[in-house]
């Protein structure tokens, strides 16, 4: 089972940043017809948040099998760094699509959605291990 969440955790990134890219591209060009009910925001924030349940399931089964070592960068990297980024930008994801909901227009929301989903990105393109991915 842990052999199938690993590589889910490793390809479902792929779909997650097509999703994202695609959003952030919708609303930066006030593309999104209703902010409240769009089906593409909320495919986003379901990715994101699968994404980070099974990197935390990761996360739990690796810190069982090799401990927490600060002095090692590699591990430190796999235990603190990567989940805690990834919860900010999990974070901002959520904020910005509750704050693009509550909005009264969707030029607004689209403001809104592009600022957190950008920012979001950024977080996620910089401390993604690219190594491991291709």
């Amino acid at each position: 089972m842990l052999t199938g969440l690993t590589h889910l955790h490793h390809y479902l990134p792929f779909l997650f940043f097509i999703v994202l890219i695609i959003s952030i591209v919708r609303a930066g060009l006030y593309k999104i017809p209703n902010v409240k009910k769009d089906i593409l925001l909320t495919l986003t924030l379901i990715f994101a948040h699968i994404q980070l349940l099974l990197g935390l399931v990761l996360l739990v089964d690796f810190i069982s099998l090799a401990g927490i070592h600060m002095g090692e960068a590699a591990n430190r990297f796999v235990t603190v760094e990567h989940p805690l980024m990834m919860i900010i930008a999990v974070v901002l994801i959520t904020i910005g699509k509750v704050k693009a909901k509550k909005t009264a227009d969707n030029r607004g929301g689209s403001k809104i959605i592009f600022t957190y989903f950008m920012a979001a990105l950024i977080l996620i393109t910089l401390i993604t291990p690219w190594d491991k991915l291709f």
